[in-house]
């Protein structure tokens, strides 16, 4: 090859390279030209968009006074929702279940539902919170504005409209818009206006709280955190026996009373230094040590009673501290072994060459459960106000393991009607409805669409597919985690989660069931079970009655509600069944009978029934700590007495 063409063909290559490197260059400046040009387009769009209020200097001072009604209602609000672990009102079938809430302040009667007790998960959802706001915001709006007296020497206002509210949690506020329409004129009838939109901004930081709040308590579900530390802390305490032997003759005794005081003290005393990773907290705060290391980071608790939730933790939740706190509330525990509420080692005599050796050797098993209140307080920023967010949950322990066990989730209902919704139908979803009792199809069930504070109607079932099968099927609007609902006479209501992010067919099953108005609850003393006693003035009873096939759960009360509306006792019929019975009678201070155990009815009895008689464990006068013993052993007291009897 000529030397003069082999350079040529270089500096050809050298040229071509430089030509691709430039169009690269001006293909990345052009996409990041038209990248700015589509934000700005966005940018002015929305500033278009936006809409600039103008407010008439007339009715200002009735929008000032409107929406300072606003603010009271809206942030009182959410300091009762920060209160209660997210309930300004909260739901019947929790506030008569005497294990669904703590008591936190006995003498005032107020109380805090749990996020999870007995296998429930019960964590209100964002848009059940988001309804009891907004009802609440508007039933304070109509007390606080009281036919605006106060505004009557000024103006002559007539409410054409009742308040309307919308509440949005954002990432940093709470906003409140209210339509509320007004009809307003001065009162020397120079001036004559309307106004309908109404809004305040809450600088609190909810949602971010929240979303911190039920973190927690999936993880907890998960970790089983608070159970492993209450077991370290009582392996650790030499108070409390576990597992350990002892060369003496004598036996070894401790009484469950004092096991339970001791428990009770190292929970208060250690829960409150529990952290969360990530979020803020002091370093060096003090801790009494007997080893002299004084600083929180040089102590046990630095290594063991961190908890690490979430790998962000730090990026968003770095300004909030959190405490776990246990204040002396019932705390009930049961040992195994365990005689007349003492514990014993046992004595074995040595043989042979040790004939004359003691040797005493215990191992007990422990079942505990006691309350704990989680704590969670958003700090003062330059955009948002201090915000304090409590929720209770129940610590469960299991012979010495961790008992979270899930049974079930609570669900919650925060629906109101929206044609608006409901019209923007996207997805065709086919709902099957079946007798859950014998697999038939049943038609002429009334059903409801709910997805978070929207229902909308969806029809009757009726048969489909020339007769083979009874349903509807019906284009719903799109919703993630929806709620399908049915009713129909003779049968309980029924529900179930669904999704309409795409064509899906779902199975609603409905329990058959037997309305009996009739039922009593007597009480047996565990002291003597052959004798009979009414409830006392006061006593009232929580019945769940749990059908083991299908998972039917019926709730009633006693003493039994005579309004026309009750229904009283809905059991399921169709087929024999075997019934989990938990029954729980007391007052507002504590549970003093109650009753656990399985109860077989066949189908013909259910479905004759004229009234059915509850028998309940009574236990007396009793201390706290005999309360708590007796709670965590009523399933072996039940077995001592009659069980549920049905009379036709």
């Amino acid at each position: 090859m000529p030397k003069n063409l082999g350079k040529s063909r270089m500096a050809n290559k050298k040229r071509d390279i430089r030509i691709k490197a430039q169009a690269s260059i001006f293909m990345i400046v052009a996409a990041a030209v038209l990248l700015l040009g589509i934000l700005y387009f966005i940018y002015q769009r929305a500033s278009i968009e936006r809409e600039v209020e103008v407010v008439q200097p007339e009715i200002s001072p009735v929008k000032q006074f409107v929406e300072n009604c606003i603010k009271s209602a809206a942030e009182e609000g959410l300091d009762t929702i920060g209160l209660s672990g997210g309930y300004i009102k909260i739901p019947e079938v929790m506030s008569r279940n005497q294990r669904a809430y703590l008591t936190k302040y006995p003498g005032l009667g107020f109380k805090s539902p749990y996020w999870w007790h007995d296998g429930i998960s019960a964590i209100p959802s964002e848009q059940f919170i988001n309804q009891q706001l907004r009802s609440y915001v508007e039933s304070e709006l109509k007390a606080c504005t009281n036919s605006f007296e106060q505004l009557k020497d000024q103006f002559d206002i007539k409410e054409l409209k009742s308040p309307a509210a919308e509440v949005k949690f954002n990432d940093n506020n709470v906003y409140i818009k209210v339509n509320y329409l007004l009809d307003i004129r001065t009162k020397d009838g120079n001036f004559r206006a309307s106004r309908e939109n109404f809004d305040y901004t809450v600088p609190i930081r909810f949602r971010k709280v929240y979303e911190l709040a039920r973190l927690i308590m999936e993880r907890e579900n998960k970790d089983y955190f608070l159970e492993k530390r209450t077991i370290d802390l009582y392996s650790m305490d030499i108070d409390i026996p576990t597992t350990d032997m002892e060369a003496r003759c004598s036996a070894k005794t401790w009484l469950l009373s004092d096991i339970q005081s001791k428990m009770k003290e190292l929970l208060r005393f250690n829960l409150p230094y529990i952290r969360i990773k990530g979020t803020d907290y002091n370093p060096d705060l003090y801790v009494p040590s007997p080893d002299g290391k004084s600083a929180y980071s040089k102590s046990y608790y630095q290594q063991h009673y961190i908890w690490d939730i979430d790998d962000n933790a730090a990026r968003k939740y770095s300004s909030m501290k959190v405490s776990f706190s246990y204040d002396d509330w019932p705390l009930s525990i049961y040992a195994r072994p365990i005689q007349n509420g003492v514990l014993r080692s046992n004595a074995q005599k040595g043989s042979n060459m040790l004939s004359f050796f003691c040797l005493h050797i215990w191992h007990f098993t422990y079942d505990i459960s006691y309350p704990v209140m989680a704590t969670i307080i958003d700090q003062e920023s330059k955009s948002s106000k201090e915000y304090r967010f409590t929720f209770p949950f129940r610590v469960s322990i299991d012979h010495n393991q961790p008992n979270r066990a899930s049974k079930g989730t609570a669900l919650f209902e925060s629906a109101e009607s929206s044609e608006e919704y409901c019209n923007e139908a996207q997805n065709e979803i086919t709902i099957f409805t079946v007798n859950n009792a014998t697999g038939e199809d049943i038609r002429g069930v009334n059903m409801t669409f709910v997805c978070g504070r929207f229902y909308c109607d969806v029809g009757q079932s009726d048969w489909v597919s020339l007769g083979a099968a009874a349903g509807i099927t019906k284009k719903l609007p799109y919703c993630v985690n929806g709620i399908i609902k049915g009713s129909k006479e003779g049968f309980a209501d029924a529900q179930s989660f669904v999704q309409t992010d795409s064509f899906r067919t779902y199975v609603l099953g409905l329990n058959p069931v037997k309305n009996i108005k009739n039922y009593k609850i007597v009480k047996h003393m565990i002291s003597d079970p052959s004798t009979t006693l009414e409830l006392d003035t006061g006593e009232k009873a929580s019945i769940l009655i749990r059908e083991n096939s299908t998972g039917y759960e019926a709730w009633a009360y006693y003493p039994i509600d005579s309004s026309p509306d009750s229904y009283g006792l809905a059991l399921p019929s169709g087929k024999d069944a075997v019934f989990e019975v938990t029954i729980f009678v007391g007052d507002e201070e504590s549970i003093s009978a109650g009753y656990i155990g399985e109860w077989k009815a066949s189908k013909s009895e259910i479905e004759n029934a004229e009234e059915v008689l509850f028998h309940v464990a009574a236990q007396g006068s009793a201390s706290e700590e005999e309360r708590a013993l007796f709670i965590a052993r009523l399933e072996s007291y039940s077995k001592s007495i009659p069980g549920t009897e049905i009379r036709g």
